[in-house]
């Protein structure tokens, strides 16, 4: 009977000391950090998504706008060569788009997987994830500042298209409808590129912040003043 007594302490113990030491390892404060980190997180998907949807939408509504200017042929042929440029961008955009969906469809099965959501508890799992939100954060500010130089560039071309298509160039009705084409699409993706990027900078500002060293001072039960530190990264 005392054999027995002691065998089954043997095997209690050490089970109530490793559940008593996995609830220390996961503060009430860190559970709270990880679900704020995470609301931010999808608000952040989701906008970025609007974005992608945007520029999807977009080039189906350019492919069959483009497919429709090919039709009429009169003018010198101006409207099938508005509609040659227009169905390009419309290509172009409509895989953009795809790959930005497939993306951030990636990034959020991650960050919402079992695995994700339970290495967030932990508060190296919750440093890490800071980490890699605003590394992510900033790789779209990279991306969408290269898209506004190209942006630019698309613009300088239906300048030019259009300049040209008033200074005796041959044909010149085809060279007016290519730059109003082409102006257009550039007109859009700056909207798109601008939007994005001052997103991304904002998102990406407020994840950095959350890796900054926080001060709290808590009073102690004599009357005394105790300081903790809280640091949200790894540094």
């Amino acid at each position: 009977m005392a054999r027995g007594l002691v065998a089954a302490l043997v095997l209690v113990i050490p089970l109530v000391v490793t559940s008593h030491a996995s609830a220390q390892a996961i503060p009430p404060t860190a559970v709270s950090d990880a679900e704020n980190l995470e609301r931010l997180h999808r608000d952040s998907i989701r906008t970025r998504r609007v974005l992608a949807d945007s520029v999807f939408v977009a080039g189906l509504v350019s492919i069959a706008g483009g497919g429709v200017l090919l039709v009429p042929s009169g003018d010198d042929q101006a409207w099938r060569y508005a509609g040659i440029n227009t169905a390009i961008f419309g290509v172009v955009n409509t895989i953009v788009g795809l790959l930005a969906l497939h993306g951030i469809a990636a990034e959020e099965a991650t960050w919402e997987s079992d695995e994700g959501l339970a290495a967030r508890r932990t508060p190296e799992g919750l440093a890490r994830a800071r980490i890699h939100a605003a590394l992510d954060e900033r790789r779209e500010s990279v991306g969408h500042a290269i898209n506004l130089g190209l942006d630019g560039a698309y613009l300088g071309v239906a300048g030019t298209a259009l300049l040209a298509s008033q200074f005796g160039v041959d044909h010149p009705n085809r060279w007016l409808a290519s730059g109003v084409a082409i102006g257009v699409q550039a007109v859009f993706l700056v909207g798109i590129d601008l939007t994005g990027l001052t997103r991304s900078q904002t998102y990406h500002r407020a994840f950095v912040e959350s890796l900054l060293p926080t001060f709290t001072v808590t009073p102690a039960p004599n009357g005394a003043t105790e300081t903790h530190l809280g640091v949200g990264g790894v540094f």
